[in-house]
């Protein structure tokens, strides 16, 4: 986690148009999604099934919930999932559905070449390889999950709402998290 990058709005924008070019592009593009706009860690994006993000209707669900056994902590966490994030997931099942026809809500949400589920590994390295491809060597499948967090308390979101948001235990897991630069150095003087 020390060593990952964070990504703003503007270097995650570049990203979508950059993974565009990719084999995948519309998979990949959820997945980083789920990690940026919800904070998802890679291994429960990777146990996502088309059930969790989706109700009856097809319609993204506002929240996610995960069982004790699929999660850090071993006990039920629950993840709001974003307006953003939504579109994306809409986005994802128009091309789903264009590509592969219906929605089975058992099958995994992101699947490999072979339509089967990825390990937390595999798409932990995929995911990472694709930041290579499109020169972000600093970034990783951690990065999401840290930019969210980082975003957050750049808009002044009180750190309790950030940790439970997160869906950490200690606040001083959160706060390792925040990254601080120069610039939001110089900008907190001058309010003095």
């Amino acid at each position: 986690m020390k060593n990952s990058k964070i990504l703003n709005a503007k270097q995650l924008s570049q990203l979508f148009k950059t993974i565009e070019n990719f084999a995948h592009a519309e998979r990949d593009r959820l997945v980083v999604a789920l990690t940026y706009y919800c904070a998802m860690r890679i291994n429960e994006v990777a146990q996502l099934k088309w059930g969790n993000v989706l109700d009856s209707n097809l319609l993204p669900q506002t929240q996610i919930t995960f069982k004790t056994e699929q999660v850090k902590g071993r006990e039920p966490q629950r993840v709001l999932v974003s307006k953003r994030c939504r579109m994306e997931i809409n986005r994802y099942l128009k091309f789903y559905i264009s590509n592969k026809g219906k929605v089975d809500f058992k099958k995994p949400l992101i699947q490999t070449q072979r339509n089967t589920q990825f390990s937390a590994n595999s798409l932990c390295h995929h995911i990472n390889k694709l930041y290579r491809k499109a020169n972000m060597p600093h970034v990783t499948s951690h990065s999401g999950r840290k930019s969210y967090i980082t975003s957050l308390a750049n808009k002044a979101v009180n750190v309790k709402v950030i940790m439970k948001l997160a869906r950490h235990k200690h606040l001083s897991t959160t706060q390792k998290y925040i990254e601080v630069n120069d610039e939001q150095l110089e900008e907190a003087n001058e309010l003095v």
